[in-house]
């Protein structure tokens, strides 16, 4: 039996399907099925999956039903317990598999792990983000944002089936995660290990509004009286969370009441005070820095741009010319 199955789920994304087989293909560790669920492509998916010659290949098409119907029709299919997921139009980096496999093998008590991540489009590197490394914080961002990359996890596939699978929602993977959270335990390897493509045509960044308030919502059974509790927060971390919530999903100015009840107040955090200061420009100013994504950009691209970012300009600049 193979070690882990690498799980991807694919609809209408062919031009980019190459490049994502090719770097899982071309792990260090080569033990592992390969099973990718075809949710009922219209393009020519089946032709470019079928043209890679690769007995590891486990192709399957369905009608179509969404990410998280088909993410699960491949957790049934799978005959591994560890299961590496895969999106259809990223890169893994080499070793990826080989260093989370290693992690699993060598820590049982964690159920679903992830790693750093860098954004590119193009042939171009845009930024990387820098996930929180254990358990606890993982589950403390969760109040606000995933902070397991999906594409970029692995995870034990008992786990994810006994607490009901994936649902069907947009965001289904931190839907996910929140509802699960106080039964699994969670880790990020602190090293890039994921190539995350940015499309400006995904979901997600279609209508700004529409998904903010489904991930309002996906949030609003957790935001109760218990909220600190469950996301075990100091009275501090709460309003500022509570606040970022209103700030990047809700109604902007509930976002000041909020920040407005901290001691010593919105000048002890440059961030809030930068977003609270970001709140004074129109809401077409407001919605294009939440959805550019400008506080990753501030904080990560200057700091860590010059030192693992070079290496990632260079194999990025790479496997797209061998890939070709």
């Amino acid at each position: 039996m193979a070690k882990l199955t690498v799980l991807m789920a694919s609809y209408n994304a062919a031009g980019f399907l190459p490049y994502s087989i090719k770097s899982i293909l071309e792990q260090t560790l080569s033990d592992f099925d390969f099973l990718i669920i075809d949710d009922g492509s219209t393009d020519n998916t089946e032709h470019v999956v079928k043209s890679f010659n690769d007995i590891r290949i486990k192709y399957h098409k369905k009608n179509n039903s969404g990410l998280g119907d088909s993410l699960n029709y491949g957790l049934n299919l799978a005959s591994t317990e560890l299961i590496a997921r895969m999106d259809a139009d990223d890169i893994a980096l080499p070793d990826r598999l080989q260093k989370q496999y290693h992690f699993f093998t060598a820590n049982k008590s964690y159920d679903v792990i992830s790693s750093w991540y860098t954004m590119f489009e193009g042939n171009k590197i845009l930024y990387t983000v820098k996930t929180a490394e254990s358990d606890e914080e993982i589950k403390k961002r969760f109040a606000l944002h995933s902070d397991i990359m999906h594409p970029a996890c692995m995870f034990r596939k008992d786990k994810i089936l006994n607490e009901g699978g994936y649902k069907p929602f947009v965001f289904e993977d931190y839907e996910l995660w929140l509802r699960i959270k106080d039964n699994v335990k969670f880790y990020n390897l602190q090293e890039e290990l994921m190539l995350v493509r940015y499309r400006s045509d995904s979901y997600s960044r279609k209508d700004i509004i529409k998904k903010n308030k489904m991930v309002y919502d996906i949030q609003s059974p957790y935001y109760d009286e218990n909220f600190s509790k469950r996301f075990k927060l100091s009275d501090q971390e709460a309003l500022k969370l509570r606040g970022w919530r209103e700030f990047f999903y809700g109604t902007e100015k509930k976002a000041s009441q909020y920040w407005k009840k901290l001691n010593p107040g919105i000048f002890s955090d440059s961030r809030i005070l930068i977003a609270s200061i970001v709140l004074l420009f129109p809401q077409s100013f407001i919605l294009w820095f939440k959805e550019n994504r400008v506080k990753f950009r501030l904080m990560y691209f200057m700091k860590y741009f010059k030192s693992k970012n070079a290496y990632m300009r260079k194999f990025l600049a790479s496997y797209i010319k061998k890939a070709q």
